[in-house]
């Protein structure tokens, strides 16, 4: 997807996310997880939409490349 809201595969490697939470790569293959403080250009892949605690699993993102 280019922009719009999709499903992505979550991981809460980096923290639990919750919805606002900036989403980027994780370590983990094909998954995103929560983004640090000040996240770099070009890494942010959206915004999420759902929480994710613990562990990995799938939530709706809003994409918005920056």
């Amino acid at each position: 997807a280019i922009v719009g809201v999709v499903p992505v595969k979550a991981s809460a490697e980096n923290g639990a996310i919750t919805p606002g939470d900036l989403l980027v790569s994780a370590s983990t293959a094909g998954h995103a997880m929560k983004a640090g403080e000040a996240p770099a250009v070009g890494t942010v892949l959206g915004k999420a939409l759902e929480k994710l605690e613990d562990g990995t699993g799938l939530i709706l993102m809003l994409v918005m490349l920056q």
